[in-house]
C-alpha cells in the first residue's frame, strides 16, 4: 500500500513529494526528494495506505519539462527530508510549486507524469508537463531510494495555496 509515481515520458525525471507528517508543526506536512524515476518505471514514494490522503508532487527533467502547481516551498539541490515550512539556505535552494493530489479511497495510488507532446488528456491520475528553461541542476548526492513512514492521521494543516516566500 502506498503512493507511487510513474514516469510515462522518454526522459528520466527527478521527483519530490509532500505528505502528511504529524511530527511537523504548524503545517503537518513534510517534503522529501529527490527520487530519480527512469522512463517507463514506477517509484514507490510514501509507505502506508494512501486512502483519503493528500499528497504534493513536484518533478522536473533535464530538458526543461516540469510537473507542479501552486503550493510553494523551498527545496535544496541535494537529497532531503524536512518539514514543509522548513526552508533551506545556500546557492542550491529554490522555491518551487508542488501540485496537490487528492487520492480519494484508493489504498494504492499511482500518479502518471506525462510529456505535453504525448497528447494525453488530463485525467485524475495524470499530470502533464509544463515547459520552461531550467537552471536547477542536481548533484551526485541528490537522490534517495527508500521512502519514510506515513504518520498517524490526526488534525492536519495543509500547505497554503499560491503562497510564495
Amino acid at each position: 500500500m502506498g503512493f507511487y509515481v510513474r514516469n510515462s515520458t522518454s526522459n528520466p525525471i527527478s521527483v519530490a513529494v509532500g505528505y502528511y507528517d504529524s511530527g511537523c508543526s504548524p503545517i503537518t506536512y513534510a517534503k522529501r526528494g529527490w527520487y530519480r524515476i527512469e522512463p517507463g518505471r514506477r517509484a514507490f514514494l510514501v509507505a502506508g495506505s494512501a486512502a483519503n490522503q493528500t499528497f504534493y508532487v513536484y518533478g522536473h527533467d533535464s530538458f526543461g519539462n516540469w510537473w507542479g502547481g501552486d503550493f510553494y516551498t523551498d527545496v535544496p539541490r541535494e537529497a532531503f527530508t524536512r518539514c514543509w515550512i522548513a526552508g533551506c539556505q545556500g546557492q542550491g535552494c529554490r522555491n518551487v510549486g508542488f501540485d496537490e493530489i487528492n487520492v480519494g479511497n484508493f489504498e494504492n495510488y499511482t500518479l502518471n507524469l506525462v510529456d505535453s507532446t504525448q497528447g494525453a488528456f488530463k485525467s485524475r491520475r495524470t499530470l502533464v508537463a509544463k515547459k520552461r528553461k531550467t537552471n536547477f541542476k542536481l548533484g551526485k548526492f541528490s537522490f534517495i531510494k527508500s521512502p519514510g513512514k506515513v504518520g498517524k492521521l490526526g488534525k492536519t494543516r495543509k500547505p497554503l495555496y499560491g503562497k510564495r516566500k
